[in-house]
């Protein structure tokens, strides 16, 4: 990550008291215009409000003026939040601004007040921002023919730097010239600095654009060296409608790289030399004369050590260790940077080895890393790119460079930056005193003064009385607790004994402790525990008072709050994702047109806020009776480009509810209530209380089960033994039992009958009446027995009486129980007839399975489409789906990797759903018919999975073929349903020849017609120009896939053997 997103806190910003809409355009000549040169930064930070809202003008003022046919590519302008860091990060900083000076007319003539009324003095009309260089990732470097430098682009950019209507640094030149340059610095403190590059990093006018940048360019070319002022380049990252603009004005696009793994915290340069003086009074001049390199540069290199006291004049003492860069054409290597080398037509991996005396086994391991298949021996197309030295680098681990990111964003999340670069004509001497694009201008460069500039009469300065609702920081609400649950008869019992508890029980653990007080409570009497019960009995209803209101005040919470902002705790939130509406509009370009308006960003520091309007789409329907024919407000689309920015203090809340949920903003439904409105409790949200149905009484214990119940308080000896032991020694003492002992329990088993006869007539009764206030509900009566953990199915009720023979057909199989074997992936039609086999007396008559019929059933009845433009054909022999699945098989690589797998697998469905939007269908194409067929999201979601654990395993077989060529034989990770399985039995070898071939069989020759119609097709649509190795990976991907399908299940392949006209398999 380059510039990273770490500004510091800042200030309130002060706010534009005129409307950016009533700017006038700037003359050619700059006439009407006053050109100001800027070196202080606190005078950029007073403007960076006006900096915002110009970058939003000059965006919306473009769209107006270019009406074409064609659908034209647009940028969002500058936020606010990378100007304000680039102006808070960038040293050192220097920039041009052009503000209004004399009334002209809209169009930027000379006119008068009257005839224009809006015109203020002092108004910004453009301005442009200059540094040095810097990134913040030790692994940057600047590599036009690396791989992923253009990576990122999208088919039309790509299709344009093809064809050359693009400028692009197409032989690395520019890029090597670029990383040659001195650089020095800890990417963790002030990054990385490239003194010899100036970097352009904040731009934008009305009109002036092509001014200021000549004028920048005349200033750096006749701009005084220093130790870390010494531009020879400019670089700049810019959009995609600014392209066209750059390159007219000579920029080239250049390509940038950068690891994905984290630079480590250390002091980062590139290639360097040690030099230790000779003698006292060397000075840098004389040091960088010998060694044929610039002063500055040996200055730059050496001033975090000595400071800035060394100059190229200084004297130094014998034996001062000095740094010197290495000159560009030495001969040594740099280390650093990978060299790579183009290959001819036919080229092999070992010829190359062996023209550059490298070593071939590093070589293609390197090499490997990009290209799994390739060999000793692979010949080569033109135009493949090997790397031949500084092998220790892993290229693997490069993608695009991002100039500017959040600090938690992931490096492959971000977009790469689109970077261009400039070689700067130096002047010295009497050529630097002319300056021929200032004098053509009607006015000179003045230093700034907000004084001289009228400024300060157009700037509202920020107070505390502005927006005092702002200033404070909210405390978020937490949710309602939940109430506990009631306490138990027992568990009162329980805090009334141990709060009196006998001396011998204190001191002991509190399991002791607790079976002391079990036995305590076993023997109570039912009157004795009455009181107990008595108290859980209004603890319950307690308990379910409070319940009613925890839901009310839930179903409050979630309905002012339902935004997750865990994560903003502590933070000023008063405007975030709320619904405003402006005190003012006076100012704001597009503003009145609106009546409310959704904070999508808010900066609290800066009292600055980014809005989408809202609009009417609609009332709502009797599906919210409460709120029935109020208006539906809705985001304004983000294709319109209506966003606009300003500051806190012209925000007002309102109260807003949010009706319809969606991960999309554009489709959320408001309900917005204004001027004292109160927004009515709707039905959804008010808890209902449960319908409880009454509860059939559980049958009287048996005489035994009572005996059972006593003995086991009584007898001791039972508690170590299990259940099944004590059942027996009870049931033995039973029998022991005389009649008049088991008297006791007989008799109190009938009384617990006559009270079970009571209790269900009772319950008979409330059943009626449930039943009568609640028509169609259904009492489930409570089986014997534990449930079953995994229910058997159940087979449906057969929609027609079956046939007399139906039986005979299908016999019955038992539920539940798994057929052995994997099913048929290819099921066969009902009406191809088997061939018949011999009977033996024990076998039996098995049915054509019921899966594959289904799977028949299902295929015949599927729902067949023909692909539209919204449509996503889910196979990778579609363009557009290969090319997506491609991206990520490069990305992942053959390494398993499950998070990384299935973050791969969310991006991909969140593309295609892009595309498939509302209109558009997921389809999949019939293996049997060929015909599209439209399938659900849980199908293409099982597709997307599917082909990304394939591209794993196809990838290893290939890279494991390979290897064995090689002599290193590679083992693809085991499954971990195969970590465990048993070890192979050794096999015999299989015959090394055969000449027997099938009809399925695949002949891997140019000689087989098959195959060379095949292989013909992909020659022909690769044509004869320099492919890459995407193209041909992919092209090898789809010829594979067409000879699999063509192979079925019992194919085989075959190749001739190089001795004879046999047929290896």
């Amino acid at each position: 990550m380059a510039l990273q997103a770490r500004r510091f806190h800042g200030k309130p910003l002060p706010m534009p008291n005129y409307n950016f809409s009533d700017v006038p355009w700037c003359a050619r000549d700059l006439s009407g215009s006053s050109l100001f040169e800027v070196t202080d930064r606190q005078h950029f930070n007073d403007s960076i409000a006006e900096l915002t809202l110009l970058c939003n003008e000059a965006s919306r003022r473009s769209k107006n003026k270019v009406v074409t046919t064609s659908k034209k590519s647009t940028t969002k302008p500058l936020s606010i939040e990378y100007i304000f860091d680039r102006i808070d990060t960038d040293d050192p900083l220097w920039g041009l601004m052009v503000r209004t000076d004399t009334p002209t007319s809209f169009k930027g003539r000379p006119s008068n007040i009257k005839a224009s009324p809006h015109w203020k003095r002092g108004m910004l009309q453009g301005f442009i921002t200059v540094t040095t260089f810097t990134n913040w990732k030790s692994s940057f470097r600047f590599d036009s023919l690396h791989e992923m430098a253009f990576a990122g682009d999208n088919d039309d950019l790509e299709e344009q730097m093809k064809n050359g209507l693009r400028k692009y640094d197409e032989d690395g030149s520019l890029a090597a010239e670029l990383e040659a340059t001195v650089k020095g610095g800890n990417p963790h403190v002030e990054g990385v600095v490239y003194p010899k590059i100036a970097e352009i990093a904040l731009f934008g006018g009305l009109g002036c654009g092509k001014q200021l940048l000549r004028l920048v360019i005349e200033h750096l070319e006749r701009l005084k060296s220093s130790a870390r002022q010494n531009y020879d380049y400019i670089v700049l990252q810019a959009t995609d409608n600014s392209v066209p603009f750059y390159e007219s004005m000579g920029f080239t696009r250049v390509g940038c790289v950068q690891s994905k793994s984290p630079c480590p915290d250390e002091y980062v340069t590139g290639p360097i030399e040690e030099y230790i003086t000779e003698k006292n009074g060397e000075t840098c001049q004389q040091i960088a004369k010998k060694f044929g390199v610039d002063v500055w540069d040996v200055i730059f290199l050496n001033q975090p050590l000595y400071g800035s006291v060394l100059q190229h004049q200084s004297w130094l003492k014998q034996g001062t260790r000095i740094f010197v860069p290495q000159k560009v054409g030495q001969s040594s290597e740099n280390t650093f940077v990978p060299k790579w080398y183009v290959s001819r037509e036919n080229d092999t991996p070992r010829g190359i080895a062996k023209k550059f005396k490298v070593n071939f086994g590093e070589l293609l391991q390197a090499n490997k890393r990009r290209y799994p298949e390739l060999t000793g021996s692979s010949r080569l197309m033109e135009g493949t790119r090997i790397q031949i030295a500084n092998f220790h680098i892993d290229e693997a681990d490069m993608t695009g460079y991002s100039h500017w990111t959040f600090p938690d964003t992931n490096p492959e999340d971000d977009e790469p930056s689109y970077m261009m670069a400039l070689r700067l004509n130096r002047k010295k001497g009497r050529d630097a005193l002319e300056k021929p694009v200032a004098a053509s201008l009607s006015v000179s460069m003045n230093p700034y003064s907000p004084d001289q500039a009228g400024v300060k009469e157009l700037l509202l300065q920020p107070t505390t009385s502005l927006a005092p609702m702002f200033t404070q920081v909210k405390v978020l609400q937490d949710p309602p607790k939940k109430p506990k649950r009631p306490t138990t008869s027992f568990g009162h019992f329980s805090t009334e004994i141990r709060s009196s508890l006998p001396e011998e029980m204190k001191g002991k653990q509190f399991g002791e402790i607790n079976t002391y007080i079990a036995e305590l409570w076993r023997a109570l009497t039912d009157e004795d525990k009455a009181p107990y019960i008595g108290k859980y009995e209004e603890s319950k209803a307690a308990h379910a008072d409070a319940m009613k209101k925890y839901e009310l005040e839930l179903a409050n919470f979630k309905r002012e709050a339902p935004q997750d902002m865990t994560g903003l705790r502590g933070q000023d939130t008063s405007l975030l994702e709320k619904v405003v509406k402006l005190k003012s509009n006076s100012g704001i370009s597009g503003a009145s047109k609106y009546e409310y308006f959704y904070v999508l960003t808010f900066i609290p520091d800066l009292q600055w806020v980014h809005l989408i309007p809202m609009v009417k789409a609609g009332e709502f329907d009797d599906k919210h009776p409460e709120i029935c024919g109020r208006p539906i407000w809705k985001l304004v689309g983000e294709d319109a480009g209506k966003e606009i920015d300003t500051t806190a203090g012209m925000c007002e809340v309102v109260v807003a509810r949010t009706m319809k949920n969606s991960a999309n903003a554009d489709d959320e439904h408001w309900d917005v209530y204004d001027k004292g409105e109160t927004p009515p409790i709707l039905a959804e949200l008010v808890p209902k209380s449960p319908v409880i149905a009454p509860v059939k009484p559980k049958k009287p214990a048996t005489s035994f089960a009572l005996f059972c119940a006593d003995a086991r308080s009584d007898m001791r000896d039972l508690r170590n033994k299990t259940f099944t032991e004590c059942t027996q020694i009870l049931a033995s003492k039973w029998k022991e039992m005389s009649a008049e002992d088991k008297a006791k329990y007989k008799a109190q088993q009938l009384e617990l009958s006559a009270q079970y006869s009571k209790e269900l007539e009772t319950y008979e009764r409330d059943v009626a009446i449930f039943l009568r206030k609640n028509p169609g509900a259904v009492i489930e009566e409570r089986k014997r027995g534990r449930p079953r953990k995994h229910p058997l199915p159940t087979s449906p009720a057969p929609s027609s009486p079956p046939s007399p023979d139906s039986s005979a057909e299908k016999p019955v199989e038992k539920p539940g129980k798994r057929k052995r074997g994997r099913p048929r992936k290819h099921p066969l039609p009902q009406d191809v007839p088997l061939p018949e086999k011999k009977k033996t007396e024990t076998e039996k008559v098995v049915p054509f399975p019921e899966k594959k019929k289904a799977k028949m059933e299902k295929s015949i009845s599927a729902v067949y489409s023909k692909p539209t433009q919204n449509d996503v054909v889910l196979s990778l022999m579609d363009d557009y789906y290969k090319d997506i699945m491609w991206k990520y098989f490069r990305k992942l690589g053959i390494d398993r990797v499950k998070v990384e797998e299935d973050a791969a697998i969310d991006k991909i469905l969140t593309t295609l759903k892009q595309r498939v939007g509302q209109k558009g269908k997921y389809l999949k194409r019939d293996q049997t018919t060929g015909h599209c067929v439209v399938v659900s999201e849980n199908d293409a979601r099982a597709k997307v999975m599917h082909d990304i654990r394939r591209r794993v395993s196809t990838a290893q077989s290939w890279a494991e073929g390979s290897s064995n060529k090689t002599g290193k034989a590679r083992s693809p990770m085991p499954s971990k349903s195969r970590q465990k399985a048993k070890p192979e039995k050794p096999r015999p070898p299989p015959p090394a020849f055969t000449t027997k071939t099938n009809s399925n069989d695949i002949i891997l020759s140019l000689l087989d017609e098959k195959y060379k119609e095949i292989m013909w097709a992909q020659y022909r649509k690769l044509g004869r120009t320099n492919g890459t190795y995407d193209r041909e990976n992919v092209a090898g991907m789809d010829i594979l896939f067409t000879l699999k399908k063509g192979m079925g299940t019992r194919g085989r392949f075959f190749k001739k053997s190089p001795h004879s006209f046999d047929l290896i398999e």
